[in-house]
């Protein structure tokens, strides 16, 4: 068993390692796929998420006319509620998500026509 001390965020842990068995070899994490966002038409605007998390509320909807500075969508990350706010001004044209649903940082989340 062998003793560490690991500093996390400024504050230290100790921690305990016992070796099963060492075996040679090395670990690779699998790549994840970046996010596409589609390109927005001429004149449209895409609200894009600024963190990954779980959508709890879409605040607009298709038609809805949104100013910059407007909170159009609430993300919950690492039990945070996180406003996103448009950067736009302009009518909503698409909804690219629902509640539920898990987004990843720079997803489209809403297209301002």
């Amino acid at each position: 068993m062998k003793k560490y001390r690991v500093k996390v965020n400024g504050k230290v842990y100790e921690v305990e390692l016992e070796a099963v068995e060492e075996v040679k070899g090395s670990i690779e994490a699998p790549k994840a796929a970046a996010p596409v966002a589609a390109a927005p038409a001429a004149g449209d605007q895409n609200i894009l998420a600024p963190i990954g998390g779980k959508v709890l509320d879409i605040k607009v909807k298709v038609g809805d006319k949104v100013n910059k500075g407007d909170t159009v969508v609430i993300i919950e990350a690492m039990k945070l509620e996180n406003e996103v706010k448009s950067a736009f001004s302009g009518t909503v044209k698409d909804v690219k998500v629902t509640k539920g649903a898990m987004v990843q940082n720079k997803d489209v989340l809403i297209v301002l026509g």
